[in-house]
Protein backbone atom coordinates (compact mmCIF):
# COMPACT_ATOMS: atom_id res chain seq x y z
CA UNK A 1 0.00 0.00 0.00
CA UNK A 2 2.86 2.40 0.74
CA UNK A 3 4.23 1.81 -2.40
CA UNK A 4 1.69 2.37 -4.46
CA UNK A 5 1.18 5.86 -2.65
CA UNK A 6 4.44 6.54 -3.09
CA UNK A 7 4.66 5.96 -6.83
CA UNK A 8 1.18 7.78 -7.03
CA UNK A 9 2.44 10.77 -5.65
CA UNK A 10 5.53 10.70 -7.65
CA UNK A 11 3.50 10.25 -11.08
CA UNK A 12 2.06 13.25 -9.91
CA UNK A 13 4.71 15.89 -8.65
CA UNK A 14 5.52 17.64 -11.61
CA UNK A 15 8.44 20.62 -11.96
CA UNK A 16 7.46 23.48 -11.49
CA UNK A 17 9.74 25.51 -14.19
CA UNK A 18 10.36 24.20 -17.19
CA UNK A 19 13.46 25.37 -19.49
CA UNK A 20 11.92 27.52 -21.95
CA UNK A 21 13.87 29.40 -24.65
CA UNK A 22 14.31 32.95 -23.21
CA UNK A 23 14.42 36.02 -24.41
CA UNK A 24 16.13 39.39 -22.91
CA UNK A 25 13.95 42.58 -22.20
CA UNK A 26 15.39 46.46 -21.95
CA UNK A 27 12.96 47.84 -19.64
CA UNK A 28 14.90 51.34 -19.38
CA UNK A 29 18.04 52.23 -21.14
CA UNK A 30 19.89 48.98 -21.07
CA UNK A 31 20.18 49.63 -16.75
CA UNK A 32 16.90 47.29 -16.41
CA UNK A 33 16.48 43.86 -17.99
CA UNK A 34 14.28 41.51 -17.73
CA UNK A 35 15.08 37.66 -18.91
CA UNK A 36 11.60 35.36 -19.47
CA UNK A 37 10.60 32.95 -21.51
CA UNK A 38 10.05 33.98 -25.31
CA UNK A 39 6.38 35.44 -26.55
CA UNK A 40 3.73 34.07 -26.41
CA UNK A 41 4.61 32.24 -23.02
CA UNK A 42 2.74 29.21 -21.91
CA UNK A 43 -0.25 29.30 -19.54
CA UNK A 44 -0.58 27.05 -15.88
CA UNK A 45 2.99 25.97 -15.47
CA UNK A 46 5.80 28.10 -13.43
CA UNK A 47 7.62 30.74 -15.53
CA UNK A 48 11.14 31.85 -14.50
CA UNK A 49 12.00 35.64 -14.65
CA UNK A 50 14.95 37.15 -14.05
CA UNK A 51 15.66 40.68 -12.91
CA UNK A 52 19.25 42.63 -13.88
CA UNK A 53 19.15 46.04 -11.56
CA UNK A 54 21.44 48.94 -10.85
CA UNK A 55 23.22 48.87 -7.72
CA UNK A 56 21.07 50.45 -4.97
CA UNK A 57 17.74 49.02 -6.67
CA UNK A 58 15.42 46.28 -5.36
CA UNK A 59 12.03 45.52 -6.96
CA UNK A 60 9.11 45.63 -4.58
CA UNK A 61 5.79 43.64 -4.94
CA UNK A 62 4.92 43.53 -8.49
CA UNK A 63 1.54 42.80 -10.57
CA UNK A 64 0.71 41.16 -13.29
CA UNK A 65 -2.94 41.84 -14.66
CA UNK A 66 -5.34 40.99 -18.19
CA UNK A 67 -5.08 43.95 -20.42
CA UNK A 68 -7.23 41.85 -22.81
CA UNK A 69 -9.48 40.77 -20.39
CA UNK A 70 -9.65 41.34 -16.61
CA UNK A 71 -8.05 38.23 -14.93
CA UNK A 72 -7.64 39.89 -11.26
CA UNK A 73 -4.08 41.02 -9.95
CA UNK A 74 -0.98 38.08 -9.57
CA UNK A 75 1.20 39.40 -7.11
CA UNK A 76 5.14 38.70 -7.97
CA UNK A 77 7.66 38.84 -5.21
CA UNK A 78 11.43 39.09 -5.85
CA UNK A 79 13.91 37.15 -4.72
CA UNK A 80 17.72 38.38 -4.08
CA UNK A 81 20.03 36.07 -6.53
CA UNK A 82 23.43 38.26 -6.13
CA UNK A 83 24.06 41.94 -5.87
CA UNK A 84 22.52 42.90 -9.05
CA UNK A 85 20.20 40.21 -9.75
CA UNK A 86 16.24 39.20 -8.74
CA UNK A 87 14.40 36.03 -9.69
CA UNK A 88 10.59 35.55 -9.75
CA UNK A 89 8.22 32.50 -10.78
CA UNK A 90 5.11 33.46 -12.26
CA UNK A 91 2.10 31.19 -12.94
CA UNK A 92 -0.29 32.34 -15.43
CA UNK A 93 -3.73 30.97 -15.51
CA UNK A 94 -5.29 29.81 -18.99
CA UNK A 95 -8.43 32.23 -19.87
CA UNK A 96 -10.92 31.50 -22.43
CA UNK A 97 -9.23 33.14 -25.19
CA UNK A 98 -6.33 31.36 -27.33
CA UNK A 99 -3.82 34.39 -26.41
CA UNK A 100 -3.88 36.73 -23.80
CA UNK A 101 -2.57 40.27 -23.61
CA UNK A 102 -0.96 40.71 -20.00
CA UNK A 103 0.43 43.68 -18.06
CA UNK A 104 3.17 43.71 -15.62
CA UNK A 105 4.02 46.27 -13.46
CA UNK A 106 7.62 46.61 -11.30
CA UNK A 107 7.75 49.18 -8.42
CA UNK A 108 11.44 49.94 -7.45
CA UNK A 109 12.95 51.23 -4.11
CA UNK A 110 16.14 53.34 -4.83
CA UNK A 111 17.67 56.86 -4.00
CA UNK A 112 18.78 57.19 -8.08
CA UNK A 113 16.96 60.49 -10.07
CA UNK A 114 18.20 58.92 -13.16
CA UNK A 115 16.00 56.12 -13.09
CA UNK A 116 12.36 55.54 -12.87
CA UNK A 117 9.86 54.76 -9.85
CA UNK A 118 8.43 51.72 -11.93
CA UNK A 119 8.76 49.84 -14.59
CA UNK A 120 5.83 48.66 -17.23
CA UNK A 121 5.72 46.30 -19.88
CA UNK A 122 3.42 43.97 -21.73
CA UNK A 123 3.62 40.58 -23.16
CA UNK A 124 0.99 37.96 -24.37
CA UNK A 125 0.35 34.41 -23.39
CA UNK A 126 -0.98 31.50 -25.33
CA UNK A 127 -2.98 28.87 -24.19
Amino acid sequence: MLLLLALSSISCSFDVTQQLPTTKLDLYQEKIILLMPRQPVPVEQGLQLRLQLPDGVVPQLSRVEGESMSMGQIPLQWQQLDANEWQAILYLGACTEEQMVWRMRIPLEHQQVALPQSVTFTFISQR
